[in-house]
This record gives C-alpha cells, sequence and structure tokens, in this order.
C-alpha cells in the first residue's frame, strides 16, 4: 500500500508541466526568495527535507524536528546589488510543542531619484537624491507533534513594504503538516504559505484603491533516504554515508505548476554536498552547494553555502549558519 502511495506522489508532481503564465499578478515577491542555504543549494525541494530551524520558512509543520532549542541567521547578496538576511530562533516546549521567531529583510539600498521628463530636454534625468526602500517580514510560528509520525505546523507574520512614500502593511499566515511514515525513511509533507488579505499601499496618508494579491504558494512533497537511514547515529558512532532524495510540486497563484528536485549527500554527519533542479524556471534552474557540521561540547554548530546559477542575471551565493543546543 505504502508503494502506490509513494507512486501517487511522484506522478502528481510530475504533473507540473503545465504551461499556463499568470506571471505579474502579485506583489511582495520577496516572499517568495528562499531562506536557508541547505534548502536552496537542494533546489528548494525542502518541505519534506527540512530537520532544522530554518522549515519555519518552508514548512512549520518540521520544526517538530528540533529536539530542544536552534538558532539560525542567512543572508544573501541578491540580484541587483539588494541584501537579503533572514533568521530565526525556536525552542521546543514539553507539552506545547515548538514556537519559533522569525524574520526576512530585503534592503533596496539607496536609489538615484529621477524626474519622470525633464523641463531642459535633459536626457540624464536624476535630481542627485536618493531614496531607498525595503520589505520586512516577522512571524511567530507553532508546531506540535500530534502522533509519532504526524505533525502540524502554522506561522503567523506581519509583512511591510516601504519604497519612499509609499507603504504597505498587512498579516498573512502559512500552514503545513509533515508525515513519516517510518517505511525506508520516506516522508511526506504538504505546506501552504501567504495566506491573506490583497495588499493596498498608503500614498501621504491616503490608501491606494488598486490591491495586489500576495503570491500564494501550495507545495506537496516527499523525501527519502536512498543511503543510510533515519537515525544518523548507530551504535553510537554516525553513519558513515547518508544520501537523501527529494521532490516538490508547486502550485501558485502567479505562474504555472512547477517542479522541484534534490539530493544530499552526508559523510559522517559532518560533510555535506548537495544540488538540486527547478523545472519550468526561465531562470536559476541549477543549485548547489555545502555544509559542514561542528560539533563544540553540548553545541551543534552548522555552516552552509548555496549557489544558484543564472544566465542572464548575476548568481546570488547564499549564506547561512546555524546553531543548535
Amino acid at each position: 500500500m505504502k508503494k502506490y502511495i509513494l507512486l501517487i506522489i511522484v506522478l502528481s508532481s510530475l504533473q507540473a508541466s503545465a504551461q499556463f503564465n499568470k506571471a505579474g499578478r502579485t506583489a511582495l515577491q520577496f516572499l517568495k526568495i528562499g531562506i536557508g542555504a541547505q534548502q536552496v543549494a537542494m533546489g528548494e525541494a525542502a518541505i519534506a527535507n527540512v530537520n532544522d530551524i530554518n522549515s519555519i520558512f518552508w514548512n512549520p509543520a518540521a520544526l517538530t524536528s528540533i529536539p530542544s532549542a536552534e538558532a539560525s541567521f542567512h543572508y544573501t547578496k541578491w540580484i541587483g546589488d539588494l541584501n537579503i538576511t533572514g533568521g530565526a530562533v525556536g525552542v521546543n516546549l514539553t507539552g506545547i510543542g515548538v514556537i519559533a521567531l522569525n524574520y526576512i529583510s530585503l534592503d533596496y539600498g539607496d536609489i538615484d531619484e529621477a524626474l519622470v521628463t525633464s523641463p531642459t530636454g535633459r536626457l540624464d534625468t536624476r535630481t542627485g537624491n536618493t531614496f531607498s526602500g525595503g520589505d520586512f517580514a516577522f512571524g511567530v510560528g507553532l508546531a506540535r507533534q500530534f502522533t509519532d509520525k504526524l505533525s502540524v505546523g502554522i506561522n503567523a507574520k506581519y509583512i511591510r513594504e516601504d519604497l519612499h512614500t509609499f507603504t504597505s502593511s498587512l498579516w498573512a499566515f502559512d500552514i503545513g503538516t509533515f508525515y513519516h511514515t517510518g517505511w525506508k525513511g520516506i516522508r511526506l509533507a504538504m505546506s501552504a504559505q501567504n495566506f491573506s488579505s490583497q495588499a493596498r499601499w498608503m500614498f501621504n496618508l491616503e490608501e491606494n484603491q488598486q490591491s495586489y494579491e500576495l503570491p500564494l504558494v501550495f507545495r506537496i512533497g516527499w523525501a527519502i533516504d536512498l543511503l543510510g537511514g533515519d537515525e544518523l547515529f548507530l551504535g553510537g558512532n554516525p553513519l558513515m554515508h547518508k544520501f537523501t532524495l527529494s521532490m516538490d510540486a508547486l502550485h501558485t497563484n502567479d505562474y504555472s505548476e512547477r517542479l522541484h528536485v534534490g539530493g544530499e549527500y552526508m559523510f559522517y554527519n559532518m560533510f555535506a554536498l548537495r544540488g538540486g533542479y527547478k523545472f519550468n524556471y526561465e531562470e536559476g534552474n541549477l543549485s548547489f552547494g555545502a555544509g559542514f557540521n561542528y560539533m563544540l561540547g553540548m553545541l551543534n554548530l552548522k555552516f552552509d553555502y548555496a549557489y544558484v546559477d543564472y544566465d542572464f542575471l548575476q548568481s546570488p551565493h547564499r549564506f547561512s549558519i546555524s546553531l543548535a543546543f
């Protein structure tokens, strides 16, 4: 029976070849930028394979993988000299679940001010002044394990965008489920992100009547340990080799269906090599990266790096550091 369940998930994922493109319908696109170098390196095939605090950015239900407490920080030098930072901290409270605080920030930097038309006929309409802007999201998440296999999570987040004299703010919600089958390391997961009302922008204390939807993202995914297993340690010693394959199928309200595939090879639970591919993207299809875990007493320090290959845009480098204790 479990074999047929896995087959259905795979076939459903392959339906992500639909070609109806709805680009340009949503605002606050920074919410779609992946946070966590480990997950990005695996082609963002993440919702059934995240096992750290960064799961709050992909599938809040997977927060239950945190045994005690964990914190992380993420940095990306984004396209167009933009800077993205993100971070999260979570703690597992007995009888309550895992509670996590998280944030994402996108800094636009200084932007040259320019006139729409020049009264003097000059081609360069810049005034010599600059302005700035940015996006920000702050969230509080909760995940609970209802059985030894099933977890459910939710993340409520406040979102704000500022650009010169324009501002917009609203609340949104993410939900997710995580199911560990207990058979050959297979995990199944679903998540939905950015449930919210439509965004409106304020200008000089007056609200613009035109509104825009947020990018609503539905994911269904699975992961399987093809080498190694669920336990990182066997007989007190770490497993020498572990290889995990994962796949996510995406449906959004602003683009056609997409498919993410990724793999991770772990050696002695210390060194990791990762790679992934995203189908139905015009840019940023191929990704790869590496990670390093270091035990410092009772602390587990982890460094992760990811590179996403862009053909026509600047290829971003992403860095994450996390600390579990």
